[in-house]
């Protein structure tokens, strides 16, 4: 593993975004009988409606490990600007545009395409930003945290398209390995992320932060949900 996907791996471990446990997730809305998760990641930031332990500079680091995600994508990757899909995947992409190191992305080449999130009591659906300038033609690449199902990452990109723009591909920092690149694909869409989730167990088991049991009880849960 590459030293900035290391540092990436060990911040989010260090700021307890790893819990262990019992967690409902956003599939059980639809499939409330689903099996409860023994792992829940949370990425959001101390601002978001649901806070979470990441600040700033945590996400500085993201973004960097995102970028060489999409740097690996190759030459096939254009975009003419990035969506971070609400409201976890905003501070990502506000980061990127933080960042002044050089890459093989030029910084100004793109710009920030906005959505919103429509709430009616426990539903949530993501719609196009009122008044906002979409742009007919306009590369769009979109940015999340992670991706469990694709029921939302679906969602923007209706919202986006539906606006007159193209939704070229997906990023993720963690990709749970429970669905959502697959049903993704078959929609058309592309999916990077710059960790599976049994990658990040791995190197956890690796490096002593989990018990082999602890490991085997998440991965158990994987290959079964």
């Amino acid at each position: 593993m590459e030293k900035i996907y290391k540092n990436v791996a060990d911040m989010i471990f260090a700021k307890e975004s790893f819990k262990f446990g019992a967690f409902k997730l956003k599939l059980h809305e639809e499939d409330p009988d689903a099996p409860l998760s023994p792992f829940y990641i949370n990425l959001r930031d101390k601002n978001n409606p649901k806070p979470g332990p990441l600040v700033i500079d945590d996400y500085v680091l993201i973004a960097k490990c995102i970028f060489k995600a999409i740097i690996g994508w190759g030459d096939d990757m254009i975009f003419d600007a990035i969506a971070g899909i609400p409201r976890a995947g905003d501070p990502i992409v506000k980061a990127m545009m933080l960042i002044d190191e050089t890459t093989d992305i030029n910084q100004g080449d793109y710009r920030i395409i906005q959505l919103a999130k429509e709430e009616d009591g426990e539903k949530r659906r993501i719609v196009p930003l009122p008044g906002f300038e979409y742009r007919d033609g306009e590369r769009v690449l979109l940015v999340d945290d992670l991706v469990t199902g694709a029921n939302t990452k679906l969602e923007a990109i209706k919202a986006i398209e539906s606006s007159g723009s193209k939704v070229v591909g997906l990023v993720v920092l963690v990709d749970r390995q429970q669905g959502g690149r697959e049903q993704l694909k078959k929609a058309g869409y592309r999916l990077i992320s710059c960790f599976t989730i049994r990658e990040l167990f791995g190197y956890y088991k690796a490096t002593g932060k989990i018990s082999g049991q602890k490991y085997w009880e998440c991965i158990d849960y994987i290959n079964n949900n």
